[in-house]
């Protein structure tokens, strides 16, 4: 689906439990690196004795895998990958949808250069289906 401020389509988000201790971030990027997995997103928490780190990556099936494979603690969550403008109005445009339709967001995160075009944002919603199907009606 295309719109001159926004897009979206259905995602997977893999959540890694991690030690609370240098190197362990390190670990799990390397493992993927080593398997030629790409990082398209990335958010990191902490916590007192342990964080997570969550991903959107390119080969999904193949992270989890080598993942598990590592013996890594995981967890795969449906979330909505929401292109945006990158000016303003172009995740209004898309959340204002959401909330006429009675979708909630329950936590996002993103991050670009400021000259990029667009800015990718990763949404886990109350009713990911629904979604991305609202935006697609909007059209």
């Amino acid at each position: 689906m295309t719109n001159k401020l926004f897009n979206a389509k259905p995602g997977k988000q893999i959540s890694i439990f991690l030690e609370n201790r240098p190197g362990t971030l390190a670990e799990v990027i390397n493992t993927l690196r080593k398997h030629g997995v790409n990082m398209l997103a990335l958010s990191l928490s902490e916590g007192i004795d342990v964080g997570y780190v969550r991903i959107i990556v390119d080969k999904h099936n193949e992270a989890v895998e080598v993942l598990k494979q590592a013996k890594h603690i995981i967890s795969v969550t449906d979330v909505v990958l929401l292109t945006v403008a990158n000016k303003p109005g172009g995740l209004a445009s898309a959340i204002d949808v959401w909330a006429k339709a009675g979708i909630n967001v329950e936590y996002a995160y993103s991050a670009d250069d400021a000259d990029a075009e667009q800015s990718l944002i990763v949404a886990h919603v109350n009713k990911p289906k629904k979604a991305v199907e609202v935006l697609r009606s909007f059209l």
